[in-house]
C-alpha cells in the first residue's frame, strides 16, 4: 500500500499542463542558460477551438541571465501545434506580459492573436 501511495503521488507530480511544458520549452530556447529556468506558474491564457491548436500561455519563471544573475519573468508564449510539433513565429512568439493585467491585458492577448494569424 506505502508504495503504490508513493508510486501516484510522483505520477501526479509529474502530471501537468503539457501546453505549459510545451512554452517553457520554447522559452528555454532564448535563455543562455537553459538549464537554470525553473517554472513557477503558468496557464493557458487563450486556446482556439479550431482544429489547429494553437494557444498563448502565461509562464512566470526565473532563470539566470548572461551575467549569472538570477532574474524573475513573466512571458506569453503564442504557438501552434502542426504534423505533431509545436511551431512559433520568431516576431510574436514570446512577448513579456503586460503587468496592468485586466483590459490592457485583453488587449494585448488580441494583438498577440493577430501578429499570430490565430483565429
Amino acid at each position: 500500500m506505502k508504495y503504490t501511495t508513493l508510486f501516484l503521488l510522483l505520477f501526479l507530480s509529474a502530471c501537468g499542463s503539457s501546453e505549459v511544458d510545451d512554452a517553457s520549452e520554447i522559452i528555454k530556447t532564448t535563455l543562455k542558460n537553459p538549464k537554470s529556468f525553473v517554472l513557477i506558474n503558468g496557464n493557458v491564457i487563450w486556446q482556439s477551438k479550431l482544429a489547429d491548436k494553437a494557444m498563448i500561455i502565461k509562464v512566470n519563471y526565473t532563470a539566470k541571465n548572461g551575467l549569472n544573475q538570477v532574474i524573475k519573468e513573466c512571458k506569453y508564449v503564442s504557438f501552434y501545434q502542426q504534423d505533431g510539433k509545436n511551431k512559433w513565429l520568431e516576431n510574436g512568439g514570446i512577448e513579456n506580459c503586460i503587468a496592468a493585467g485586466g483590459k490592457e491585458e485583453q488587449q494585448g492577448l488580441e494583438i498577440l492573436k493577430k501578429i499570430n494569424a490565430f483565429k
